[in-house]
């Protein structure tokens, strides 16, 4: 699964970014708004697994920030979204670039991994393409990222969202998919024999290319007003084929990974551009 625990340079990416991240918002028009440009800023804070396939959870925290014309119709975001910049082709394909901040799993703190090769934390970037099906309703994403490091290798994720407006409320659910390629596999799930001689509790262990996992997300918005909101959110994920059969995930994690968060966004007019 897509692990967002965002670090310091995750942080600095998310400021700068000129789409909101990790958000939602009902579709509301904003025509009291005067001045050109809408500026939302949200605190965010999450839980997710500690590494991919761990079974214990670590809490995190982290601004965003994103822009709009007023009178513009805000876009709906999905929690778990990578970082993007869009461009729209029409009312339904839009593409573009996107970053995704990744964990990494380490001994330290992890008794249990002792002598197993470490996950270094890393940053994916990567393309994006997503369609609104249905307007306003449905949509289909899917990212492809790959890591900066050699080890990295590439994961797909792929999406669905139905999408329910009641007012001031909106309400998402939808199914997931991940699929990664063998190094990405081999990094995350295998165990080679000098970790299996190290830790002595795994045995060695080929991951291969495939499905890594399948789940689902859920979200609820909430707009108070033109200024205030908030969006909660949850999802779980089943890590399947090679990856939930690494000895790492049996031994001493979980197949079954959750994730949960909130936030809350405040919206200003802006006109010092």
């Amino acid at each position: 699964m897509k692990k967002r625990l965002l670090g310091a340079a995750c942080l600095l990416l998310t400021g700068l970014a000129p789409a909101n991240v990790w958000s939602q918002t009902a579709s509301t028009e904003y025509s009291s708004w005067t001045g050109p440009w809408i500026v939302t800023l949200k605190g965010n804070i999450g839980g997710s697994p500690k590494w991919s396939g761990s079974d214990t959870y670590t809490l995190s925290g982290f601004p965003s920030v994103s822009l709009r014309r007023p009178g513009e119709k805000p876009v709906w975001y999905s929690p778990d979204d990578s970082i993007d910049y869009s461009i729209k082709v029409n009312d339904i394909f839009s593409l573009g670039a996107v970053i995704a901040y990744q964990g990494g799993r380490y001994s330290s703190g992890n008794r249990e991994l002792t002598g197993i090769h470490k996950v270094r934390w890393t940053l994916e970037p990567g393309i994006f393409l997503q369609a609104w099906v249905v307007p306003d309703v449905l949509r289909v994403r899917a990212e492809i990222r790959r890591g900066f490091r050699d080890k990295d290798g590439f994961i797909a994720d792929l999406g669905a969202d139905w999408v329910n407006r009641f007012g001031a409320l909106t309400l998402a659910v939808g199914p997931r998919l991940s699929i990664a390629d063998g190094s990405y596999m081999r990094y995350h799930y295998g165990v080679t024999a000098q970790d299996a001689f190290q830790n002595g509790t795994v045995t060695p262990y080929k991951a291969t290319a495939g499905l890594k996992s399948a789940g689902v997300l859920a979200s609820a918005s909430y707009d108070f007003d033109d200024q205030w909101s908030t969006t909660l959110y949850g999802g779980y994920s089943r890590l399947v084929s090679d990856a939930g059969k690494s000895p790492i995930v049996k031994n001493h994690g979980d197949r079954d990974q959750w994730t949960f968060g909130a936030t809350v966004g405040y919206s200003f007019n802006f006109s010092g551009f």
